[in-house]
């Protein structure tokens, strides 16, 4: 009787759990993806980059180009220079973002 209870507790818990799984959704797909365009794509990659690096980091990086590649879009900002048109060290913030469903695949600030 006393091995029992835990078998029986084992099996209600499995059985509730079983229970509680959540079907898979089908809602809608966009036809062209998630992230359809560069303008997107950079919408995207500036509310991720924000966060993490600050709003005037991300901000100071402006404008940001978006270029697909097999699938992904590849958001790189520009460096800040002052004056403007000059080399300057440092870097960008860079996100690569899946066209398909807007998965954020790789996100960093090159130095």
């Amino acid at each position: 009787m006393r091995h029992a209870l835990p078998i029986l507790l084992g099996i209600v818990l499995l059985a509730f759990s079983q229970s509680r799984s959540v079907p898979a959704a089908k809602g809608f797909v966009p036809k062209e993806g998630f992230v359809p365009n560069s303008a997107v794509a950079v919408q995207v990659a500036e509310a991720v980059l924000t966060p993490v690096y600050g709003n005037d980091m991300v901000m100071s990086e402006r404008p940001y180009t978006a270029t697909l590649k097999e699938g992904t879009w590849v958001v790189v900002g520009t460096v800040p220079c002052v004056p403007r048109g000059t080399v300057c060290p440092g870097g960008a913030g860079e996100v690569w973002i899946a066209k398909s469903d807007g998965r954020i695949m790789y996100m960093t600030h090159l130095q």
